[in-house]
């Protein structure tokens, strides 16, 4: 089972501005963070990353529809690495 820490809370920027997801990393591997980026969720690797058109990217490692989803399939990717 994936556990997760929220190390950055929702906040609001205003009017007409909208607010800001909160940011989660994955206990245990806190260089795996959980974002959500539109309308799907992805796990990320932080210490992993390429240079695109002068853009830093994060290494993908999984996306889902929803959380519950996304962390479905995290659980069985990390534990398929150990």
């Amino acid at each position: 089972m994936v556990k997760l820490k929220k190390t950055k809370p929702v906040e609001w920027l205003g009017v007409a501005m909208g607010s800001t997801t909160a940011d989660w990393v994955v206990v245990g591997f806190e260089h795996i963070a959980v974002r959500k980026l539109g309308i799907s969720w992805f796990a990320v690797d932080t210490s992993e990353y390429a240079i695109l058109n002068g853009r830093k990217i994060n290494k993908k490692i999984a996306k889902a529809d929803t959380k519950a989803a996304l962390l479905d399939v995290l659980a069985a990717k990390l534990q398929a690495a150990a």
